[in-house]
């Protein structure tokens, strides 16, 4: 037998709070508010596995709120483990973690983040019902709203996946997942869930409780953004949703994923070296990028001595009705959920980006090799090293072999 409970509370920042993404130094305040913000949460339970998967309107999460989620989670009996906290990278929200020049953070609003999170799956908890039926949504979808943005012809992921779980007495819940940067809007003054917020209420005007959950969009945005464009987008990622759906099995699993990531050692001359060839490019150590670059220097030579060249992360999994679901704490990109459906021939699988503690982007080699802009320059704005090229795509090998060995 399974149960689920929808949960949902508001994430609305304060008028004035300085909205995140779009360029540094931006200053670029919220005046008025398009749609609220809010934190979305479904629990599912068996009798075996309680879990819960969080979707929030926010550009991603730090690891502090993400800690006070996971303790709130274990007083409702689940452990973090199976904790699935994802972020709908919108840019017309608040920042919660600060990214060097891309919005400074209100300290009093993120320090309520978390708790307002936790009300959602606490909602959700009170909201548990019988799921009497499982569906599962996998179907293409035609226009050309999304593109690959750091290669001509690059892949990009035209599915729409997820599931619906009927209930017993209550409005049924809708899981729903495609791929893009939540930028749709552009520089926007007004706080905004981008397209993903309007997939949620065009979901909620069919008599469901709705969850957006955000794929790897490290490398996917919007072709010609605009508010009609973005509301073309959520309609034909909806009409994709409710086209078809085939029943799944009452079936519930989740846990973690191990991975050590492989950074770039650097020396202090290297680091002098990168802060100094990015000013150049700028224009001069007045220039916004050139600022970026010379807080990334001061922040790596002050922990030189503590900088690794490997980092541990986990990556959360759901498998429902048997059909994988994984999380990756980065802007990832699309090939890392090509190489994750292969290896498990799962075209169906939801692989999901910015989850928990955003950590940046996720490049593949090929990126790397061009110097583009998520191989080097968002790590300064981030304070990160560089990831050693072609770690985006052993992580979507070795992820996709692990769940290999998990599924059914």
């Amino acid at each position: 037998m399974m149960h689920a409970g929808f949960g949902i509370w508001e994430l609305t920042p304060p008028l004035g709070v300085e909205l995140a993404g779009y360029g540094y130094y931006l200053n670029r305040r919220a005046l008025s508010v398009r749609d609220p913000l809010y934190a979305r949460a479904v629990l599912l339970e068996t009798d075996d596995v309680r879990s819960l998967v969080i979707s929030c309107d926010l550009l991603g999460l730090s690891k502090a709120v993400c800690a006070e989620v996971f303790r709130h989670a274990e007083a409702l009996g689940i452990p973090a483990e199976r904790v699935m906290i994802v972020s709908i990278h919108t840019h017309t929200g608040p920042a919660i973690k600060y990214h060097e020049g891309c919005g400074f953070v209100d300290g009093a609003y993120a320090a309520r983040v978390g708790g307002l999170i936790c009300r959602a799956a606490d909602e959700a908890a009170a909201d548990l019902a019988e799921v009497t039926a499982l569906h599962q949504a996998f179907s293409p979808f035609e226009g050309d709203h999304i593109y690959n943005r750091t290669v001509a012809d690059g892949p990009v992921d035209r599915f729409v996946r997820g599931f619906t779980l009927t209930r017993c007495g209550k409005a049924p819940i809708c899981l729903i997942n495609a791929a893009c940067h939540g930028v749709f809007l552009r520089r926007s003054t007004a706080v905004s869930a981008d397209f993903a917020g309007e997939i949620n209420r065009l979901m909620e005007e069919h008599g469901v409780r709705s969850i957006y959950l955000n794929g790897l969009c490290g490398d996917i945005d919007p072709c010609k953004p605009s508010e009609a464009r973005l509301n073309e987008f959520a309609r034909i990622v909806v009409n994709a949703f409710t086209e078809r759906s085939r029943p799944l099995p009452l079936s519930l699993e989740a846990g973690s994923l191990p991975f050590a990531l492989k950074l770039t050692s650097v020396t202090e001359k290297e680091i002098r070296g990168a802060a100094k060839r990015a000013v150049e490019t700028a224009g001069g150590a007045e220039k916004p990028a050139a600022r970026v670059a010379l807080a990334w220097e001061k922040e790596m030579l002050a922990r030189l001595d503590q900088l690794q060249d490997t980092e541990e992360i986990t990556c959360k999994y759901l498998l429902l009705g048997g059909v994988p679901v994984v999380a990756f704490p980065f802007e990832g990109y699309t090939r890392i959920g090509q190489e994750i459906r292969d290896i498990t021939g799962r075209q169906d699988s939801l692989v999901l980006g910015c989850s928990e503690e955003l950590l940046g982007y996720l490049p593949t080699r090929d990126d790397i090799a061009r110097g583009a802009y998520a191989a080097l320059e968002s790590n300064f704005l981030y304070k990160r090293l560089p990831v050693v090229p072609g770690e985006a795509e052993r992580l979507g090998r070795e992820t996709g072999r692990m769940l290999k060995k998990i599924l059914p």
